[in-house]
């Protein structure tokens, strides 16, 4: 599988948990599936950043849904079922270098401003 650009992160779940995400330099979120013999494509890319990508992590109760965070100081919700982000959360004044789902419902993170923030309410179905 070749993404062209700099891998800076990945994650392994979604679909059956075998779904494989990963962000780089070039501001691409993609989507493999190793299931597929010989498909060494993406099934999927979500673009949304505009800075390269630090942390992409799954949902661990949704097989649709994922977070990432990038140098461009936002973090995005995505669905595999769109072609848009979900949402995009602003609380980051500079770089954010990383982020997870917290409580199933809440997403939190961290980056060059110091500052590890909490964005509760978050829908995934």
């Amino acid at each position: 599988m070749f993404c062209g650009k700099a891998i800076n992160c990945l994650d392994i779940g979604g679909e059956s948990s075998t779904l494989i995400a990963a962000g780089g330099s070039d501001h691409i979120i993609r989507i493999w599936d190793p299931r597929k013999p010989g498909k060494y494509d993406p099934i999927f890319q979500f673009s949304g950043h505009n800075s390269w990508i630090s942390s992409c992590k799954w949902h661990n109760k949704s097989w649709f849904h994922l977070v990432s965070a990038s140098y461009d100081g936002k973090v995005m919700i995505w669905d595999l079922r769109t072609a848009f982000p979900l949402g995009v959360i602003d609380s980051h004044k500079n770089k954010v270098l990383c982020a997870d789902w917290w409580k199933d419902d809440s997403v939190i993170s961290g980056g060059v401003d110091s500052k590890l923030c909490v964005s509760s309410g978050i829908s995934v179905e």
